[in-house]
């Protein structure tokens, strides 16, 4: 078992974390907390293109990065969740695309996605609909050479700006009577919907917001095959795992403040550091990170050698998101009341890794799948 990255892992680690220091986070700091403006957003989309973030799913000989998932979840553990959350929307639908979509469609938008021209984004999640997407209620009726689409979504990533959105839609029942799922590209130009930015917690330079279609008039050509559940789990195994890699982002971001902070303030005539109370709150955050690490890139490592590793990744996820939130929240407990100051940037660590715990399936609905994993028996159904 090798625990350590190869030589061009490491390479790529030490330009990824320098990239993020020189040229990332100065880029998010000239820019309000709250959603980027479009324009910013297309110019992230630009710095990122040439680590290979808008297309890393996609294969070489499409056009994209071709990546392996642990050399991906490297560049989420180092860039910060606001610019991966950002540049994964291109990368996601550019894959979903490719798995029912036409080879007009696939030559129409995937070049456009992969250079960071056009903003995807994706559309599943409905206020009664989230980790349940069978329960869908959106509906695509056909017309002639047309779907009309009619339904609200919610938690809808880049909706707000995107030039398209890949939604996953009701095309009627079985003859069982269960849904069938498809996905339409809905392509703004072409198809009027409505939508507006949520105000969030934390991840406020993010975009998730609200899309109404009402009557939304969109050519059959862009329907990506029915069902498409597959597809939609497949890419969320590799999704929940650089959730988890963000989460660690952040975790590190605090422990590393923490540290310095524990040398650096002195009361009762030394460094706080010297404290066991401060040290045993250090020594657990250390410890939360490092198996928050390990257990992801285990999951992305198994990925790779092609194994489904459905129970890892929700490991992943669910045990490094939590994990980040408790690291931050000691991280204000150990600058005290200087870490409830917006001065500092403790809070806005704990508030965004919050917010990770929720994305891609909750905390709740991990342990549910792990569950199913080892005892063979669903709690959902």
């Amino acid at each position: 078992m090798r625990l350590e990255f190869d030589d061009e892992q490491a390479l790529l680690q030490a330009t990824a974390r320098d990239f993020a220091a020189r040229e990332l986070e100065p880029f998010l700091a000239r820019h309000p907390d709250e959603p980027l403006p479009r324009d910013s957003v297309l110019e992230l989309l630009g710095m990122v293109k040439p680590f290979g973030m808008l297309s890393a799913r996609v294969p070489g000989h499409l056009g994209g990065a071709g990546m392996d998932a642990v050399s991906l979840g490297i560049l989420y553990e180092e860039f910060p969740p606001d610019v991966s959350l950002t540049a994964s929307a291109n990368d996601i639908i550019g894959l979903r695309l490719l798995d029912g979509g036409s080879p007009e469609i696939v030559d129409r938008y995937l070049p456009r996605l992969i250079e960071g021209e056009i903003m995807a984004g994706s559309s599943i999640s409905e206020p009664d609909a989230g980790s349940d997407v069978t329960g869908i209620t959106t509906r695509a009726e056909r017309h002639g050479d047309s779907y009309i689409v009619d339904g609200r979504k919610v938690w809808s990533s880049h909706c707000t700006i995107a030039d398209v959105l890949l939604a996953a839609v009701r095309l009627g029942t079985d003859d069982r009577g269960r849904a069938v799922v498809g996905r339409l590209l809905i392509d703004r130009e072409q198809s009027g919907f409505e939508t507006r930015d949520l105000e969030l917690m934390g991840l406020r330079r993010h975009h998730l917001g609200e899309v109404v279609f009402d009557g939304c008039r969109v050519p059959a050509g862009n329907l990506i095959g029915e069902g498409g559940l597959a597809s939609l789990t497949a890419s969320w195994l590799t999704q929940r795992t650089l959730l988890g890699l963000m989460a660690v982002h952040l975790a590190r971001k605090a422990y590393d403040a923490s540290v310095a902070h524990a040398k650096q303030r002195r009361q009762f005539g030394k460094p706080i550091g010297a404290f066991q109370l401060v040290q045993s709150m250090i020594v657990e955050m250390a410890t939360l990170i490092d198996t928050s690490r390990y257990l992801c890139y285990r999951a992305l490592d198994l990925l790779d050698r092609g194994v489904e590793a459905r129970m890892e990744s929700s490991m992943a996820k669910y045990y490094a998101t939590e994990a980040a939130v408790k690291v931050t929240s000691l991280a204000i407990q150990v600058h005290g009341a200087y870490g409830l100051s917006t001065e500092y940037p403790l809070e806005q660590y704990f508030r965004d890794a919050r917010m990770l715990t929720m994305p891609d399936g909750t905390t709740e609905i991990q342990k549910l799948m792990i569950g199913r994993e080892i005892l063979g028996i669903s709690a959902i159904r």
